[in-house]
């Protein structure tokens, strides 16, 4: 840059002014400001009289100087084009309707998608030191291959206090059915009749406070401490005691005076986005039996720590493994745990992140209910989906009727319109129609919204006070209409008059290749989600009837036996059987249904106690009854039969079975961690009691009385009838406590709830895609017949039949149908396929499946296509063609 470069005014800020300044004003304003400019220049250096020039030009840039351009929107003008825009809308009613209300479907569609996913990602978000708060599980790794779950001993927690400082706080907590976790019937003192609550857990004072629970009264730091106090949610505060503050008051469990506790606080309600479900928090300070008592032999607990902030999660997992070898290890070895060398080689321990524990990427194993990242990746990808076909068809039906208006851009040059007012005119039509679609989406989405919640199974609001609702519908709505109206707009008012009223105006080449690969696009779409949609429905209906080794219909669960002693509860069971439909009746708290009670213990041969690792099991009480009860059948030995001989007696699956590698086990002898030592009388066959999805695991059932459930097998049509009879009993066994009974199969059905409701989302959401898609084929179809259609009417004065015509407009849709089945078939099989896995009992992909959603994809082309091909076909020739065309 020379010298003079330097010394001379900023030549794009000459040119901006120049540009946009009135004529009578530039010379004498540019004048002015270079002369200030060679002013500057004596008093400072050159980069800062540029400056001050720049800010000088930007400061004359106002509405009175700026000047008036030919070609420039006016307020009167763009009300014109509003006006046009809406007569526009009225005079082409129902492409109006398909437009508007496509693109309508489509954004109320993303919109409840994208407030579904928004709450996925929401849980466990809320916490101020997210980065401290952690669950500590423990991981296996062997083979290059990882697994983690999360109970832990007891003890452990003094163990971390004592040698890991960099650990602030650490809580034990108990989910599953142990002591009183779970359910349990709840009234005060003064009153004499119970009322049945859920959501009972047990934890550690500072369970409070690593969570940072809020809370309504008391405090996080003493609410827990004292023994045998209780937290409860402000709802169950609300419901039991009222607007009062109810610390120091008692809570009576399961109509036992020896099982009280003392209200030390009350919490808010968890929000429904928390991994974490409870309305009572039970402490586990001075507990002198059950929950909180077990030592080094029992993994009973799972553990929530809060680290120091700054303090690498890595350090303190380091730590961990120091503990485990320098002090677990020889706790494991006192008393007489196997396996220590293999942990010492495999086992150490993961801190999983708060944050992380519902949508469980890390794949924990727990008993609590998560989401699924992969189910939150797919509605994602069919919320994009949606959105791109909806904003395809807009812009395709604009296009498609565009040709139509040609004569009259040709008319209005002619009349003295300039192209710009033209291009301005498009462009605010099309963004009329895509603010009238918003403003439909939003009113759907409002409409619609109770009946999503109530399918999802969520508590989804509309953000309407949100910072970014109403600007971003906005910002969709006018990039949406810039897009759709600007390649009509820039493309029909490129031609000149004459062109356009002598109709020598086509769409080239690449506009007809650029609609073929969007139908193909479309529909292989259509046919990915058709397999999708199929293969969905076939693998629930799989899950729903597959034969489970049990009967789960007839069968009903009668809760609350937990406030009966033993002598009342086979009382109640003998008077069940009274009833003559009800043909059989068992106590116990172990069903084969996602809820009901859980024990494991590991298992060996009497005569490898000592040599082997062993295997843990599930281990049932049941009485003489259950496997009558629930029609599971002994394939080996025979049934409990009441007798005290039974005590020493069990019966185990075939999984079981296998583990301990018999090929007859009735007679042999098995023992447990406990060294308590059982004769194997039968052998049950496998039955899924877990989810069907995995692999039965090993059962062991030991004889005894169950605690709170009483089953019940009834017989007959009339099943109103038959508990009419049974609740009468009820009531007059137990007058102060409410008939409480759930049908086996609805418990079972329960277990699938996430999956019914996200196969049901997703079969939704599928179904709307492909009408989305068939509302973008009878845009490309209406276009097509629009520009064919003089060919159309000169065809049929030739002689041509409606058949004929039908099929002549219809095969280059149907080829490119054929195009998207080949690549649709193999992309839903490969998707499907990977979406599956390698979980047990998933439905076949045979190829039936995929002919299935071909044919319906074809069957959903052609009636499209036939919308507008019919309506061509039998048209009037005389309608279209002019006087010289039907005489030459």
């Amino acid at each position: 840059m020379t010298d003079s470069d330097h010394k001379t005014p900023p030549e794009w800020a000459q040119r901006l002014l120049a540009y946009f300044l009135k004529d009578e004003l530039a010379e004498e304003v540019l004048g002015d400001l270079d002369e200030k400019f060679l002013l500057e220049l004596e008093k400072q250096s050159a980069w800062r009289a540029k400056l001050n020039y720049w800010y000088q030009v930007i400061n004359y840039l106002r509405p009175f100087a700026m000047k008036k351009s030919k070609n420039s929107i006016q307020v009167p003008m763009l009300t014109h084009y509003l006006k046009v825009s809406w007569r526009s809308i009225l005079r082409n009613k129902s492409l109006s309707a398909i437009k508007i209300g496509g693109f309508a479907m489509g954004i109320a569609s993303c919109l409840m998608i994208a407030l579904f996913i928004g709450h996925e990602l929401s849980y466990d978000a809320e916490y101020v030191d997210q980065s401290q708060v952690f669950r500590m599980t423990n991981q296996w790794t062997e083979g290059g291959e990882s697994g983690r779950w999360t109970n832990l001993q007891g003890p452990l927690k003094e163990v971390i206090e004592d040698n890991i400082p960099e650990v602030e706080l650490v809580s034990r907590v108990v989910f599953w059915s142990w002591g009183n976790a779970g359910a349990n019937l709840v009234r005060t003192p003064d009153d004499v009749n119970n009322l049945d609550e859920k959501g009972f857990i047990y934890s550690d004072p500072e369970l409070l406070s690593i969570l940072e629970i809020p809370m309504v009264y008391g405090s996080q730091e003493f609410a827990l401490t004292a023994p045998n106090s209780i937290v409860i949610s402000e709802s169950v505060a609300q419901k039991h005691f009222g607007l009062v503050d109810p610390i120091g008051r008692d809570l009576i469990l399961n109509d036992d005076p020896n099982t009280i506790y003392t209200i030390g606080g009350v919490m808010e309600d968890f929000p429904t986005n928390s991994h974490m479900q409870a309305d009572f928090i039970m402490t586990l300070t001075g507990r002198k039996n059950g929950p909180g008592t077990s030592g080094w032999c029992c993994t009973n607990y799972v553990f929530y720590t809060k680290i120091q902030e700054s303090v690498d999660k890595q350090v303190v997992e380091n730590k961990l493994l120091s503990i485990r070898d320098s002090y677990v290890i020889d706790q494991l070895k006192t008393v007489g745990a196997p396996g220590l060398e293999e942990m010492r080689a495999h086992h150490s321990y993961y801190l999983q992140p708060v944050s992380d524990i519902y949508l469980n990427t890390a794949a924990v194993s727990d008993d609590l209910e998560h989401g699924s990242r992969e189910l939150v990746w797919i509605f994602a990808a069919i919320a994009v989906v949606i959105l791109l076909l909806a904003s395809i068809n807009f812009i395709n039906i604009s296009t498609a009727k565009s040709v139509g208006k040609a004569k009259e851009v040709g008319l209005r040059k002619v009349m003295g319109s300039h192209r710009s007012a033209l291009i301005w005119q498009y462009l605010s039509e099309s963004i009329v129609y895509s603010v009238l679609a918003i403003v439909f989406a939003t009113m759907f989405t409002f409409l619609f919204m109770p009946v999503f919640n109530q399918i999802s199974g969520k508590s989804l609001q509309i953000p309407w006070l949100s910072w970014w609702f109403i600007p971003s519908l906005l910002l969709v709505s006018l990039v949406i209409g810039l897009v759709s109206g600007l390649y009509p707009a820039l493309y029909l008012t490129r031609f000149q008059p004459a062109q356009i009223l002598r109709g020598k105006i086509t769409f080239g080449r690449g506009a007809s290749i650029m609609r073929s690969g969007l139908v193909v696009f479309q529909f292989a779409v259509t046919i990915v989600l058709l397999i999708a949609a199929i293969v969905t429905h076939q693998q629930f209906q799989l899950i729903m009837n597959k034969s489970l080794g049990y009967e789960k219909d007839q069968v009903v669960t009668i809760h609350g036996l937990n406030t009966l002693d033993s002598a009342k509860k086979a009382l109640m069971k003998a008077e069940m059987l009274s009833i003559p439909t009800v043909t059989s009746a068992t106590i116990g708290d172990f069903l084969p249904v996602a809820g009901s009670a859980i024990h494991n213990r590991n298992y060996w041969l009497s005569t490898q106690r000592k040599m082997t690792d062993g295997f843990e099991a599930a281990r049932w009480t049941v009485d003489e009854d259950y496997l009558d009860t629930y029609g599971m059948t002994l394939v080996e030995g025979v049934n409990f039969t009441g007798a005290r001989s039974d005590e020493q007696s069990i019966i185990i699956n075939e999984t079981m079975r296998g583990e301990l590698g018999l090929q007859e086990a009735v007679g042999q002898q098995v023992i447990d961690m406990f060294d308590e030592k059982y004769r194997i009388i039968g052998v049950v066959k496998d039955f899924h009691f877990r989810s069907v999805f995995a692999t039965v695991e090993p059962l062991a059932m030991v004889y005894g009385r169950g605690k709170s459930v009483l089953s019940i097998k009834v017989s007959g049509d009339d099943m109103m009838q038959s508990m009419a009879a049974v609740g009468s009993l009820w009531d007059s066994l137990r007058p102060n406590q409410p008939f409480r009974y759930t049908f086996l199969d609805q418990s079972y059905q329960r277990m699938y709830d996430s999956l019914i409701r996200a196969k049901s989302i997703f079969l939704i959401f599928a179904f709307l895609s492909i009408v989305i898609a068939c509302l973008g084929l009878l845009a490309l179809s209406a276009y097509v017949v629009e520009q064919r259609s003089k060919e159309v009417s000169i065809r049929k004065v030739l002689g041509a039949s409606v058949t004929s015509i039908f099929t002549l407009l219809s095969f280059d849709f149907i080829k490119l149908v054929v195009i998207a089945m080949i690549f649709g078939m193999p992309l839903g099989w490969l998707m499907m396929d990977a979406f599956l896995g390698d979980v047990a009992n998933r439905v076949d992909l045979s190829w039936y499946l995929f002919a299935l959603a071909g044919a319906i994809g074809l069957i959903i082309a052609l009636a499209t296509i036939s919308i507008e091909t019919i309506k061509a076909a039998i048209v009037n020739p005389a309608s279209r063609l002019s006087l010289n065309e039907l005489v030459g």
